[in-house]
C-alpha cells in the first residue's frame, strides 16, 4: 500500500469542509466559468482552475498552497496524490460571478439573516473536517459548532456528493447535538 493510500484510510484533516453546502451550485458554476463541457466532463486543462475557484469560494483567495486542497481535489474529480499548480488568475468577472454564487446563497439560506460572504466564509465554509477514503467511497467528517443547529435549515442537500466526473462519492457527516 503507498504511503498516500495509507494516509487517507487514516483520515486528512482539512480546513474548508463547509465546500460542500455549495453542492448545488458547483456544476452550474463550473459550466458558467467555462469549465465544463456541457454537465458531465472538463474541457482541456481545466481542471485545476476548478479547483482553486472553489478555494476563492472558501478564503477569497487565488493561492493556496497544495495541502489544503485536499476536499477541493475530491470534488473536482483529482487524485489526491496529482500535484496541482498553487495559484490561478482570477479576472473580476470571474470575481463577481464567485461572490454572486455566495451572496445567492446567503439569500436563500434564511435561517443565517443577512450575513455577509465575509460571515459565510468565517462560520460556515472554513470548517474543521475529517477526510476519509473507502473503497467504495469517500466520507467527510465535519465538526462541531454551537450554531449548527441552524444547517437543519439549509435549503441545500449535501450528505451525498456524487458528480460525473467523481471517481466515487462524497458522504458527508455534519455532527449537530
Amino acid at each position: 500500500m503507498s504511503n498516500v493510500a495509507e494516509i487517507v484510510k487514516e483520515g486528512i484533516y482539512v480546513q474548508n469542509g463547509g465546500l460542500v453546502l455549495i453542492n448545488n451550485f458547483i456544476p452550474m458554476l463550473f459550466e458558467r466559468l467555462g469549465l465544463l463541457d456541457g454537465h458531465k466532463a472538463y474541457l482541456p486543462n481545466k481542471q485545476q482552475d476548478a479547483i482553486h475557484y472553489l478555494q476563492y469560494v472558501a478564503t477569497g483567495l487565488a493561492e493556496t498552497d497544495e495541502h489544503y486542497l485536499a476536499l477541493n481535489k475530491i470534488l473536482c474529480g483529482i487524485p489526491l496524490q496529482e500535484s496541482v499548480k498553487n495559484n490561478i488568475v482570477i479576472s473580476s468577472a470571474e470575481i463577481e460571478l464567485l461572490e454572486e454564487l455566495l451572496q445567492a446563497m446567503i439569500g436563500h439560506w434564511k435561517a443565517i439573516g443577512s450575513s455577509s460572504i465575509a460571515g459565510l466564509r468565517g462560520n460556515w465554509i472554513i470548517r474543521d473536517g475529517l477526510l476519509i477514503e473507502h473503497d467504495d467511497h469517500w466520507e467527510l467528517i465535519i465538526a462541531e459548532r454551537a450554531y449548527d443547529l441552524l444547517i437543519h435549515q439549509l435549503p441545500f442537500t449535501f450528505s451525498v456528493i456524487n458528480y460525473p466526473w467523481m471517481g466515487k462519492p462524497l458522504y458527508v457527516q455534519w455532527q449537530t447535538s
